[in-house]
């Protein structure tokens, strides 16, 4: 099925969940050139929160599983916290041609370099992950004990890293390149050749772990006193958000509430004038909540 017909699918499967869309991206096989008939197609969301959903500091950040593949979920402000910090993983979505939504978001963040340490933060846990049995792994798992996925990411990092350029978040392989078949051969483990493949020590993470730092030590990928200066756009998504929130700020009831104790005091003028059923308890221990409302016009 077309990858854009997908995407308009899982967009309006998020509508009917009541989120306000404003973009999807998608990341992983299909933008490095890696995919074939077993590749899901997973995508990242931006959600512009409610009003209401800012006021109460209320977090957006959920992955649905579907047919298709994964939809990871965030609102706006979430999102803009994670890639901020250069995370390839994040900005890979705003990079890709395969995208639908504001046009805007793409160009604000698909500017935001990429951070060299946490690319070698994802190929650690690309090797933790080589031999855990997680419930998605279990096929590979029993038939080799590891799962070949992880490592073809780990050599595909290392590869970005050589590459090294802090405009580009991955490298699209032509599917006719040596090094797309070798990391293709890797990925699916083709006639249980990943340790011919590769001449890699996959024992353990240890041997793993060792592999991913002298390797980055051999080639100088990550310089000793490299420092990742987080992007700052704060007035950016500011001045986005209240333009989205407009026309739901002139048509918002804003709810709130508060609870008092009187202690046996005197109990508010003010509550007493609003809910003079009050009175009746003048002189007693209780607690009751007020809830308010605020029309804005």
């Amino acid at each position: 099925m077309n990858i854009f017909k997908i995407m308009g699918l899982q967009k309006r499967l998020l509508q009917d969940k009541g989120y306000n869309v404003a973009y999807i991206g998608l990341y992983g096989s299909q933008n490095y050139g890696m995919e074939d008939e077993a590749s899901d197609i997973d995508l990242r969301a931006i959600v512009i929160p409610s009003l209401d959903q800012i006021i109460n500091r209320t977090k957006i950040s959920k992955k649905y599983i579907t047919e298709y593949g994964d939809i990871d979920v965030k609102d706006l402000l979430t999102y803009y916290e994670v890639v901020r910090k250069g995370n390839f993983s994040f900005i890979e979505p705003f990079q890709t041609k395969w995208f639908i939504g504001d046009k805007k978001l793409k160009e604000m963040f698909s500017k935001i370099p990429l951070n060299l340490k946490s690319v070698k933060g994802a190929m650690l846990e690309k090797a933790k992950a080589f031999r855990h049995e997680y419930p998605s792994k279990k096929k590979e798992i029993a038939q080799w004990g590891y799962d070949p996925k992880q490592l073809h990411h780990i050599i595909r990092l290392i590869d970005l890293l050589k590459r090294y350029d802090s405009s580009i978040s991955y490298i699209s392989y032509d599917k006719e390149d040596v090094m797309s078949k070798h990391l293709m051969a890797v990925k699916r483990n083709t006639h249980n050749c990943i340790n011919s493949l590769t001449h890699i020590d996959t024992s353990s993470f240890e041997t793993l772990k060792t592999y991913i730092n002298n390797t980055i030590f051999e080639y100088e990928l990550i310089p000793e006193d490299y420092k990742y200066i987080q992007v700052e756009m704060s007035i950016e998504i500011s001045g986005y958000l209240k333009s989205h929130l407009k026309l739901e700020v002139n048509n918002t009831s804003i709810k709130s509430a508060r609870q008092y104790r009187t202690f046996s005091q005197v109990i508010p003028k003010n509550d007493l004038k609003k809910f003079p059923e009050l009175k009746q308890y003048t002189g007693q221990d209780i607690s009751y909540i007020v809830y308010e409302t605020v029309e804005i016009l």
